[in-house]
């Protein structure tokens, strides 16, 4: 079963440890997908340098340079997107079915246009959701599912890095 999402709301089901992602179609109708940490995790770990790579003006550079870039890249995006808060009418008959895997596609429309073709599969590969968005909504929509899942162990790989060096002190101390 395919199912066309026109949008998405994340909540964190402490009950089950589970991410919990509410799919809506055109018609209102409605499919719930949860999603483990492991699953989430590994999502985070490949997407930047994904995106990275889908970017038409990508430049090779060091792997610092990137992850700046990267921050940039999603700061600049959070900005951009936006997104509904507010209460969410959920139909407590739907059954939730456990996501397995994930999969991204830059989808290249005209005039230099670029979206993003999500896939969601069950773990069992009966149900298929397709999600297409903006680079800016994906940020926006990985940034709210870490603000979800905030009592998770996961890194926000967009993070601005903290990490600093201290020169090397052969010569004594430095002033």
């Amino acid at each position: 079963m395919t199912f066309i999402a026109k949008s998405i709301t994340a909540f964190y089901s402490e009950q089950q440890d589970r991410l919990g992602l509410i799919f809506n179609d055109k018609d209102q109708n409605q499919l719930i997908g949860s999603m483990t940490r492991q699953l989430f995790k590994g999502l985070l770990i490949q997407l930047p340098d994904w995106l990275a790579k889908q970017y038409s003006d990508a430049i090779l550079c060091s792997i610092e340079q990137q992850q700046e870039i990267n921050y940039i890249q999603h700061e600049v995006s959070l900005q951009k997107a936006t997104v509904t808060y507010g209460e969410m009418q959920v139909n407590e008959a739907l059954e939730t079915f456990l996501i397995g895997n994930i999969s991204f596609a830059k989808v290249d429309l005209e005039m230099g246009h670029h979206e993003i073709k999500m896939v969601f599969q069950s773990l069992d590969k009966v149900i298929e959701i397709v999600f297409v968005l903006n680079f800016e909504q994906l940020h926006k929509l990985m940034d709210e599912m870490l603000k979800q899942v905030k009592a998770w162990d996961i890194d926000n790989p967009w993070q601005k890095s903290t990490n600093f060096t201290l020169p090397d002190m052969k010569d004594g101390m430095l002033h």
